[in-house]
């Protein structure tokens, strides 16, 4: 059980059942915990860990839900013998989703800008008026000083954003600027989500968004469109244009359960 012991170093943002998730993950993708192999009980778990036996409980739920871990009546916790492609399969930020990939990898916001009127592709996007406002947050990831990926966020504003509640008002208008949007919201409201939809495309990224990532702009990026509800509304709607570097990523996601 060496890969799973030793305490737990709490990331800013991210609750402890999903650094408890991805060290599992970890022990099982390095072959710690080999396929079929019985996993030790919730409390040595929590003991190696030094968390609770909630928070190792909740995880294990979660790598269940994710087909990393099934259950054996009368036996415990085994790892499943086919593992998913690890990517997209959770609804995750994008900070988090490259996290393994590059380690040290940091969010630089590079503008935040109140638009008055909302273009057709935001205002379809996001279920408004476009004579609504919306607001735009890009932001770049980058590991060891090299751009990875641009994201750029849309979210409603105004009267549009006061009918998600104070909580989610108080957090977009008061954003951490070490994470994207949707690294903001996962981080103070957890499981709050409903679906979320992927589009996924090559492409090249234009002057702008090139410059941005030390790239020409007719260099090869992917670019995931993606939409992210909260009850029956999109709160989120975001491009995210990917550097070759940053994949290969796999798109398989459904509903709120990376976030839990």
């Amino acid at each position: 059980m060496t890969d799973l012991q030793g305490p737990i170093a709490p990331r800013p943002g991210f609750p402890l059942r999903v650094e408890v998730y991805d060290r599992i993950a970890g022990a099982i993708r390095s072959g710690a915990l080999p396929s079929e192999s019985l996993l030790p009980s919730e409390g040595e778990l929590g003991e190696a860990m030094e968390v609770s036996r909630t928070v190792v409980r909740e995880a294990l739920l979660l790598l269940e839900e994710d087909g990393v871990l099934r259950s054996r009546r009368g036996i415990g916790r085994v790892v499943s013998s086919a593992q998913p492609r690890a990517g997209f399969e959770r609804l995750r930020p994008m900070e988090l989703v490259l996290s393994d990939r590059f380690p040290d990898l940091s969010v630089n916001r590079t503008e935040v800008t109140l638009q008055r009127e909302s273009v057709s592709f935001i205002a379809e996007g996001l279920g408004i008026p476009s004579t609504s406002p919306s607001l735009f947050v890009e932001s770049v990831l980058s590991s060891d000083g090299t751009p990875v990926a641009l994201v750029q966020e849309h979210l409603p504003a105004g009267a549009n954003l006061r009918a998600f509640g104070a909580a989610v008002q108080n957090i977009v208008e008061n954003l951490d600027r070490e994470r994207t949007c949707l690294g903001s919201l996962a981080a103070e409201l957890g499981p709050a989500f409903g679906t979320g939809r992927s589009e996924v495309t090559a492409g090249a990224p234009g002057a702008v968004r090139a410059k941005l990532l030390a790239i020409r702009p007719t260099s090869p990026v992917l670019i995931v469109t993606q939409t992210v509800h909260r009850g029956p509304r999109p709160l989120c709607l975001s491009k995210v244009i990917l550097r070759p570097e940053a994949g290969p990523l796999e798109v398989s996601h459904s509903a709120a359960r990376g976030l839990a």
